[in-house]
């Protein structure tokens, strides 16, 4: 028995696209189930109904036009065309579609087969893939697409093209290995394990070169895709210039605030030994006449001298210097130094300035400042044997936000001034140390590498900073950083310098109580306190002071000094007394810097610090200038 043949309208109605047939004057004569889905209308709905039913405006109008034209003419614009038009559903809603037309003739009727296609998820896709477009170029990223094969870039988004450079046909020439410092076999050697499926990701830092030629930091997440065919890479990649030069400067601060702690120390140690050594030679020069021994002595003295000044360097560099700040003219300074700085430099440097006025002052260590200046205009000599030129600026700078981060610095307003020269400059390697004790940029024979230290610790203990820049062959730039200020300064006096020196007036009754860890200094202290006449009493910390206070009423000064290793510090120590004897007599010492404790503490107690090391007529004066009072 032979088979009927399935009516074209069951096969029509297993498509997934939409098929509606329209006769010669644009009525629906068919619908398929795909249609009735796409629009909405059922079969009864569609059937007999013009099909500009299933158009929005313009092109309802648009259609009828057409069918006008193919009665007038017999000729039909669309057929075998397919275009993109609006559809219109049965709510009122619209979505494109794709529309191909073509004539056909049944039962010597002519009519029009219609199939449409939704276009919603396409056009979705579409708008999804250019905001996916636009949020990639606007990424504060670089992106980069590239072959598997031929490692040519397929895209490169906005953000790279415009850090690098390029135009877009340039990077669409360009492969990974154009911008980075390998050959493409090292590149390819670097991606094997991608490749190979031995990882799924590789992060690598490296540098990329712009057009221009310069080269920057940058940190790359790369990924091999397999979701096209072939394979690409997916490179995102960061320019990590400003974040690795943060790292770096934080880096040298910490590296430079770790040297400062052990300098310091060191420092404080050294100057304990000072203190015994200089101390005894102090004793007995006062008990040796023969002039042949006086001679050895002198000598002995002067290298201890010597030693206590390589301390107050080394104490600069760790900040721990005792400053006497007071308002300091910038500009009358540098003038003030100018024809003592033209002697120095010598016939073959030319020494110019550029001094910004109404230069607000700054508060700081005058002796320190200039030091600071002169020692840079000596570096800056040093580094043109063959002549040159020195040029010393002054302005004022608002520092704030990243420079304030830039320049390690709090953010105001500060005093810069900088010294620049056109010598040979500092390698970049050493440029990276310079302000390290020790570090010189001298020949070996010269120099002792604490010169820069001293301006770096004595800017940073003034609440600013120096910074600098060299180019080889060109020269090299200072810039110092330090803050303005509007209050009057004054300058403070070392009381040691204002008092008459003599033990005349020591009275043989007084007793001194001395609080010192350190056994060789202590033994001095002993020593030197006897020799002038004071009764002593000695403790080992400041537990043993504080118990042996309380034991001996006869007590007229507690001398200690301030850091101990173990049990209570010499502040502590004055605290505990003070608050059983607020009119106690109390002197601290000490070989760190004056704040170790700060001198508002030391105000609140009416307390006075002498600094190790200190010879015969100091301690003296600071033991008048206590029992005096």
């Amino acid at each position: 028995m032979d088979e009927k043949d399935t009516p074209l309208d069951e096969i029509f109605n297993t498509v997934g696209v939409a098929i509606i047939t329209i006769d010669d004057f644009g009525i629906i004569t068919s619908g398929n189930e795909a249609a009735i889905r796409l629009f909405g209308h059922s079969q009864a709905e569609l059937l007999g109904e013009n099909v500009s039913m299933l158009m929005p405006e313009p092109y309802q109008s648009e259609h009828d036009k057409y069918l006008q034209n193919y009665h007038e003419t017999q000729v039909a614009k669309i057929i075998g065309r397919g275009r993109q038009v609006t559809g219109l559903r049965k709510d009122g809603s619209t979505f494109p579609m794709h529309l191909s037309v073509a004539k056909h003739r049944v039962e010597g009727k002519t009519g029009f087969t219609g199939i449409v296609q939704d276009l919603s998820e396409l056009d979705q896709a579409r708008a999804a893939n250019e905001r996916l477009g636009r949020i990639l170029d606007r990424s504060a990223n670089e992106i980069y697409v590239f072959d598997a094969s031929t490692l040519k870039f397929s895209m490169v988004n906005q953000g790279a093209a415009d850090n690098l450079g390029y135009s877009p046909g340039q990077l669409s020439a360009m492969t990974p290995v154009d911008l980075k410092p390998y050959s493409e076999a090292e590149f390819r050697v670097l991606i094997a394990p991608l490749i190979n499926g031995e990882k799924n990701s590789l992060e690598i830092e490296t540098t990329h070169r712009r057009e221009n030629g310069t080269r920057y930091d940058v940190e790359i997440l790369l990924h091999l895709s397999h979701a096209v065919d072939p394979p690409e890479f997916v490179a995102i990649v960061q320019d990590v210039t400003d974040k690795n030069r943060m790292l770096d400067a934080l880096h040298r601060s910490q590296r430079m605030e770790s040297v400062g702690n052990l300098t310091g120390g060191i420092a404080h140690d050294f100057n304990n030994l000072l203190t015994v050594i200089s101390g005894n030679l102090e004793l007995l020069d006062l008990q040796i006449k023969d002039s042949s021994h006086r001679e050895l002595l002198v000598e002995a003295r002067e290298a201890s001298a010597m030693g206590a000044r390589l301390t107050q360097r080394l104490l600069a560099f760790a900040r721990q210097s005792r400053l006497l700040p007071t308002q300091v003219d910038v500009n009358v300074l540098i003038l003030g130094l100018s024809e003592m700085l033209r002697r120095t430099l010598g016939d073959n440097i030319e020494l110019k300035t550029n001094l910004v006025s109404q230069l607000s002052p700054t508060t700081v260590d005058i002796s320190q400042l200039e030091n600071a200046v002169v020692n840079l205009a000596l570096n800056a000599r040093d580094a043109m044997s063959d002549g040159g030129t020195l040029l010393i600026e002054t302005t004022s700078v608002d520092v704030q936000g990243s420079l304030a981060s830039q320049l390690e610095i709090e953010p105001g307003t500060y005093v810069n001034i900088r010294i620049s020269d056109t010598g040979t400059g500092v390698p970049q390697d050493l440029l990276q140390k310079i302000f390290e004790p020790f570090v010189t940029t001298k020949k070996d024979t010269h120099g002792t590498g604490l010169g820069l230290s001293m301006v770096y610790g004595f800017t940073r203990q003034s609440g600013g900073n120096v910074k600098v820049t060299s180019v080889l062959g060109q020269g090299t730039t200072f810039d110092l950083y330090l803050p303005q200020s509007s209050a009057t300064g004054q300058q403070q006096q070392n009381p040691t310098e204002s008092m008459e020196l003599s033990n005349e007036s020591i009275d043989a009754r007084t007793t001194v109580l001395v609080v010192e860890d350190e056994e060789r200094v202590r033994r001095l202290t002993v020593r030197r306190l006897t020799a002038l006449g004071y009764e002593v009493i000695e403790a080992a910390d400041g537990y043993a002071g504080l118990e042996a206070y309380r034991e001996n009423d006869s007590i007229d000064l507690v001398f200690s000094d301030v850091v101990m290793t173990q049990g209570m510090s010499g502040y502590d120590l004055a605290v505990e007394i003070k608050s059983v004897n607020p009119q106690a007599r109390i002197l601290l010492t000490s070989g760190y810097a004056d704040d170790v404790v700060s001198t508002e503490k030391l105000d609140a107690l009416n307390l006075r610090l002498l600094r190790k090391p200190y010879d015969q007529s100091e301690l003296i004066a600071a033991l008048e200038g206590e029992l005096s009072t």
